[in-house]
């Protein structure tokens, strides 16, 4: 029976039933360990074949696999180095053991097509002999990172940020994400294969996701993320910024009991109970309904330590009356032409330069627009750009950070619907942090019967 397809939820396939299998049969071997069986258990039919999804299910192993190969979703917005491509090859016997020392297998090894080779690494100055894990997005190598034996880590220079591990959870309804490439390894050794990592681990002040800007496509038909990553507080502030970009009504949050992550809990308790763990993953709590315990932890911060400062822009005259919070509506107000639009751009500008926080304007009155993108470009320059400047190093510089940092929404008709549904779209695709409504009185409202300023 021929089957013809040339996508799956939106991915194309590049390579049509990878493993030869029987097409349209709903039963056969699995690829995964047939060729490890038994003679007399090598043609059991232990697996089942969902060709609707792209999935396989074995029933021996008790691992899931994908049917096909795609290509992949969405583009690079910039232009990235690619590492060349490499020949996979199973890393030498010390690697092997040392990988068999954290619960990993050969055969994991094998399908996660983890490398070694010689690398120079500007921790120790030298060439070192490292573990490469190779980051694969649409069947192409897009990124390696490289360990050494003194745990230093480093990215491929100016390649693309993606997930660890990303083209694995095409076709599944859901995924995992983690915080490191070996707890992929783990979970992947514990039959859970749509399992992904974050390319650069937590930090606790600033967590950046433009990975997730590049990767956002492959999240669209997922029903369930569940995030299992690191107990400590630089992962828990991963954890909240992936609930913020993603969504609270997908995400549910798997944790380790006594363990910092996924492939220590999988030394000390073995893989059936990790599988446990995140098939046990909970609902992240109801939205907009505050219990005490819940605050708790704030409460007791205010009775010792009273009020904190919140976030500032910089400019000790203003920080010193006033600073904000996220998840806060601030109404500038003023008289007409007193400077108010010109006051809120510098502070996005000093948000922005303080704490990376992205911004969205929906400013019906800063237009031309390129106008208004000249404004914040002054700002954030210092300083007034002149035509010598055009093109040059600083220039291009600031192009870049404005391009990635402020986005204009333009409509014909601004309604408060319409504004608010885009700003959650910005929140998702590109993480921003602010979203300004200049001026609101400008800002219709949906039930309206005829064209006059809603005020």
């Amino acid at each position: 029976m021929q089957i013809e397809t040339t996508e799956i939820n939106g991915f194309a396939i590049d390579t049509f039933n990878q493993h030869s299998l029987e097409e349209g049969k709903k039963q056969g071997i699995c690829p995964v360990c047939s060729h490890t069986r038994k003679p007399a258990n090598k043609k059991a039919k232990c697996a089942s074949y969902d060709w609707e999804r792209g999935l396989g299910t074995c029933h021996n192993c008790n691992k899931s696999f994908q049917l096909h190969t795609f290509k992949r979703k969405g583009k690079a917005e910039k232009v990235y180095i690619k590492p060349e491509p490499i020949v996979i090859e199973q890393p030498g016997t010390k690697v092997e053991e040392w990988f068999s020392t954290r619960g990993i297998s050969k055969q994991t090894l094998s399908e996660l097509k983890i490398t070694e080779g010689p690398e120079w690494m500007p921790q120790t100055g030298k060439t070192e002999n490292v573990i490469k894990f190779n980051y694969f997005m649409g069947g192409e190598l897009t990124n390696v990172k490289y360990r050494d034996g003194r745990k230093n880590f480093k990215l491929f220079k100016g390649a693309e940020k993606v997930f660890y591990n990303i083209d694995s959870i095409v076709g599944y309804e859901y995924c995992v994400i983690v915080e490191g490439e070996m707890d992929v390894l783990a979970l992947h050794e514990a039959g859970i294969t749509n399992a992904i990592s974050v390319p650069n681990g937590a930090t606790l002040n600033s967590n950046n996701l433009d990975y997730l800007d590049s990767c956002i496509d492959y999240f669209e038909d997922k029903e369930k993320i569940i995030l299992a990553v690191d107990s400590d507080e630089a992962g828990q502030a991963l954890q909240t910024e992936l609930i913020r970009r993603l969504g609270s009504e997908v995400c549910f949050l798997s944790t380790f009991e006594d363990c910092k992550d996924a492939n220590e809990y999988l030394q000390k308790y073995g893989s059936e109970k990790l599988t446990a763990r995140i098939t046990g993953a909970k609902p992240v709590p109801l939205e907009n309904v505050t219990t005490f315990r819940d605050i708790e932890d704030e409460i007791t911060d205010f009775v010792r330590n009273g009020f904190k400062k919140g976030f500032q822009i910089g400019l000790p005259n203003f920080d010193d009356i006033f600073s904000t919070y996220t998840g806060q509506f601030i109404t500038v107000t003023g008289i007409p032409s007193s400077g108010k639009s010109d006051f809120v751009d510098q502070m996005v500008v000093g948000y922005n330069a303080n704490y990376g926080w992205k911004t969205a304007f929906a400013s019906p009155e800063n237009v031309p627009t390129y106008l208004h993108a000249h404004k914040l470009m002054r700002k954030t320059w210092q300083g007034m750009p002149t035509k010598e400047d055009i093109g040059g190093d600083k220039w291009n510089q600031i192009a870049d950070h404005c391009n990635s940092n402020y986005f204009h929404i333009d409509m014909e008709r601004y309604t408060l619907e319409s504004v608010l549904k885009k700003g959650a779209e910005l929140v998702k695709r590109k993480g921003i942090k602010c979203l300004v409504i200049d001026p609101y009185n400008k800002v219709r409202d949906v039930a309206c019967t005829n064209e006059k300023v809603n005020r």
